[in-house]
This record gives C-alpha cells, structure tokens and sequence, in this order.
C-alpha cells in the first residue's frame, strides 16, 4: 500500500517530470478537501467550484442481499461527467450510512466477507471511481436501528482486509493509487473501540464525523465544536488525541466540517442563548447558505473562543454551526497537527461552495 500525496504540489516536489500530468486547481492548498455528495435532494455540481476540492465521496451505495448495489442512484451520470471534466478530483465510492443495514450480516463469514468486498469493488470500477469510503454506522451498534453483533469489529477490519488487497491490485495493474477511507463516529463509545494500530495498516483515511456531537436533547450546544481542551468530552480534539493514542496516524485523519447549521427552538434563559433549555431538541438543520443569513434576519453572530465555535441567537432560537471564525481556526489547527486535511458533509446543503471556498482559502494561506 502507498501513502497517497496531500496535494499535486506536494508530488512535484518529489518529482518535478509529473509537472505536466499533475498541475490542477489544488496546487498551492497545504491539506486535502473531501467533499461527501448525497444521491438525493439538491445535487448542483458546478465547474466554477472544482478547484476547490481534491476528493469527491459518492453517497450512498447500500447493502441488499449481502452486496452492494447502486440501483438507486439518481445523479450518477452527472457525478461521472463532473469528474471526467475535472479529473483532478478523485471520485470515492461512500458505502452505508445512518440507518443503511446488512454490513453486520454480510460480514458475519468469510465467504459473506468476501461476496460484499467484491461487490463493493465492482461498483467502484462500473463508475471509474478510484477509492471506497467504508460508512458502517457503527460496528456492533444498533443505535441506527441495524442488525450488529459482538463480532462487528473484528469483522469491519477483515473487511477492509479484503478491500484493501483488492484496491492494491488494482494499483499494480492499472498504475495509479486507489483510496480506502473508513467513516469514524466521534462519540466515545465509538472513539473507545477503534482499534487504530490495526486500522492504521490497512487504510488510506479516516473521515472523522465530528459534528451531531451534541442536538439529541433540548440543551444547546456546539455540535462541531473543537475545543482545545482536549480533555473534554465529545469535540473535535479529544477525537483526534483517543484516535492517535490508539495508533492512528493523524497524517491519515480528516476533520470533520458540517456545511449544515442545527437549530433549537423557543430557547428560555435569555443569555446569548448557549447551554439554555430548549422546547426542542437540535433536530432541525438549515444549510450553509441558510446560515450566512442570519445576521441579516435578527440574529446575533456569537463565538466561544475555548471550544473554537460559532453560534448565533435571536432571543427564542439557537444556532450553531460553522463560521468563517472556526473554519480558519481549525484549520490552523489539523494543518499544525499534520493531518490529512478536512472533509464535509456535504455539498448538497454547500450549493454555492461557499463553505469549500473558505476551507480552500484556509488551507493555501
């Protein structure tokens, strides 16, 4: 298995003969960009926004009896068209998801194994895809609503066993890298049983999910929040330090960003509106544009410098989400700590890319 380069600037370095193939509009960027596109709801991919990003994870392809299958999709062709424009970007097949079953039962035995890790792979070659992104929420949770079993973890890394030697074989024969990238849940039971020595020999990356960390009760909170003590639960930080103390090299690990916003609503305490009660739990997101708005719809821009996070109040509803504050201050962050670099879900609530253009402008600074 090969490290894959950061950026295209980073392979010239190496080898100034690549300078033709390898010039495109990432060259200068100190860290990648991934972007998650959702096959549902507002898909818009424009080509003014693709110099933004290195990677493109294709979500979702689901499980049904045993394989994966990508039947459902509705905006592949122009997923595919997009990348055949841009080939700087590097297309990745995103396998699961929140609430997407069969990964425990497909996995239970070698030849199960096997059968998904096949089918995986061909779904990736039918699009010219050149990676696969692993999202199983969450080996041996049924917090999804999914069958699991004691066993899921041990399976999850025979699993990427499989895809890995598959992805490899690829890359002798066809002279070109192939990804593999898993999805980390960033709460601690998940944090807690991430084996990442393991982990760390058999994949490219690790997505980081760090938002949806807080919104599940009616107490306000930072749901992206990095907070730079890195002993408090449930933040971008403390997700970072379990994850390289259990052996996962912080040079493969993407922060995550959420190009959405939750919303708490009828918010009592008065305030700036942050820890207060809510008749509501976070359950209710607005999109990254629908979020720059708010100013100009009465409510007040806030920011808490410990947990490096943005929120906004207007007297009853409570915001958080991600500013241009937080992104450039986590991005000084990872690019201090020497990570891969960041990713987002997703463009689908980014249509104008105006959270890929900051993120870009964070990293080439």
């Amino acid at each position: 298995m090969t490290m894959v380069g950061i950026t295209a600037a980073s392979a010239l370095r190496q080898d100034p003969r690549m300078a033709a193939e390898l010039i495109s509009p990432a060259d200068g960027r100190h860290g990648r960009i991934v972007m998650y596109a959702y096959d549902g709801g507002q898909l818009n991919l424009k080509d003014e926004h693709a110099g933004y990003i290195d990677q493109l994870n294709y979500s979702f392809a689901l499980i049904e009896n045993g394989e994966a299958t990508d039947a459902h999709w509705k905006n592949i062709r122009q997923v595919e068209r997009y990348l055949q424009r841009h080939p700087h970007i590097d297309g990745i097949v995103s396998v699961g998801g929140w609430g997407a079953d069969g990964f425990s039962d497909a996995c239970a035995t070698p030849e199960g194994r096997q059968k998904l890790a096949d089918s995986i792979l061909r779904v990736m070659d039918a699009h010219g895809f050149v990676g696969v992104d692993i999202d199983w929420e969450y080996p041996g949770s049924s917090a999804a609503g999914i069958v699991s079993r004691p066993e899921d973890e041990e399976n999850w890394y025979e699993l990427l066993a499989l895809l890995r030697a598959g992805l490899d074989a690829r890359q002798a024969e066809r002279g070109r890298d192939y990804l593999l990238s898993v999805a980390i849940g960033c709460g601690e039971e998940q944090l807690q049983a991430v084996n990442g020595g393991k982990l760390d020999q058999l994949v490219d990356q690790a997505v980081l999910m760090t938002y949806d960390l807080s919104g599940f009760d009616k107490i306000t909170g930072h749901h992206s929040g990095l907070y730079p003590n890195e002993d408090r639960h449930n933040s971008g930080a403390r997700a970072v330090k379990l994850l390289a103390e259990s052996g996962l090299s912080e040079g493969k690990m993407l922060l995550g960003f959420p190009s959405y916003a939750k919303v708490w609503r009828q918010v009592s305490g008065g305030g700036t509106g942050l820890h207060q009660r809510a008749a509501t739990s976070g359950n209710k997101s607005i999109s990254f544009d629908e979020q720059l708005l708010l100013e100009s719809r009465g409510y007040t821009a806030h920011y808490d410098e410990e947990a490096c996070a943005a929120y906004w109040f207007n007297g009853e509803n409570f915001v958080s989400g991600e500013s241009q504050r937080s992104i450039d201050e986590k991005v000084a962050w990872l690019r201090q700590k020497d990570m891969l670099g960041c990713a987002v879900w997703s463009w689908n609530t980014d249509a104008e890319s105006k959270m890929a253009a900051m993120l870009d402008a964070a990293m080439c600074k």
